[in-house]
């Protein structure tokens, strides 16, 4: 069965180690790959631009498109996904096309468990931000 895997969590709560660790081989769609400047034999490089953060998502919705579509069998969507409405258009295209949809949520539910996602995130984002989107979190389960 043809599923998608939507990643659900803040910036540092373990969604990329996750993939890596349950789903090595899935296709990855994820808004960071267009902030994402690869050059072989170069380390890459994150150069995020919040006035294209829009672009950034359309991307990522149009290769999760295309992917549908191909001889794939396990697509994951690897973005923060806060509130419900972020996701609700990859779940729901999904579904339309017959495929299982899993999400996975990365719970941070501790003061000590968001310092950690502060620490750990690789993409610069400010603590504030970090924190309001912990505050902003839409658990499945509430």
């Amino acid at each position: 069965m043809k599923k998608v895997v939507i990643m659900r969590g803040i910036p540092g709560s373990g969604k990329s180690t996750y993939i890596k660790e349950h789903y090595p081989k899935a296709v990855v769609c994820s808004a960071d790959e267009f902030f994402t400047d690869r050059k072989v034999g170069f380390p890459d490089e994150y150069r995020f631009d919040p006035s294209k953060i829009g672009e950034a998502h359309a991307s990522c919705m149009a290769k999760f498109l295309t992917f549908l579509d191909r001889e794939i069998d396990l697509i994951v969507v690897d973005n923060t996904n806060v509130h419900r409405w972020e996701f609700m258009n990859y779940y729901t295209i999904a579904q339309m096309k017959g495929w299982k949809v899993e999400i996975v949520e990365m719970p941070v539910t501790t003061v000590e468990q968001l310092q950690q996602c502060i620490n750990r995130n690789v993409h610069n984002v400010p603590a504030e931000a970090i924190s309001r989107m912990a505050v902003e979190f839409e658990s499945l389960e509430k």
